[in-house]
C-alpha cells in the first residue's frame, strides 16, 4: 500500500469524487490521514481533509472496500 501524501491536484479530484458519490475507498481515507500529517500538506488542503473526514465521521460520506 502506498502511503505517500496525496498531491494537491489528486487530493482536489478526490474531494469533487467523494462529494457528488458519498463515498470513499478505505484506501482513499488512510491516504487523506497521512496527508493531514504530513508538514507539505497546506493549511487549505488540511481543512479540506478535516471536512472529508468528518463527514465520514458523522455518517454522510460512507467507506466503501473499493469502486465497484
Amino acid at each position: 500500500m502506498n502511503d505517500l501524501p496525496l498531491p494537491s491536484d489528486i487530493l482536489s479530484e478526490l474531494f469533487a469524487e467523494v462529494s457528488s458519490s458519498g463515498t470513499m475507498t478505505a484506501h482513499d481515507c488512510q491516504q487523506l490521514r497521512v496527508a493531514l500529517l504530513d508538514d507539505q500538506t497546506s493549511n487549505e488542503e488540511k481543512q479540506a481533509i478535516d471536512r472529508l473526514l468528518y463527514a465520514v465521521r458523522i455518517g454522510r460520506i460512507q467507506v466503501i472496500e473499493s469502486h465497484a
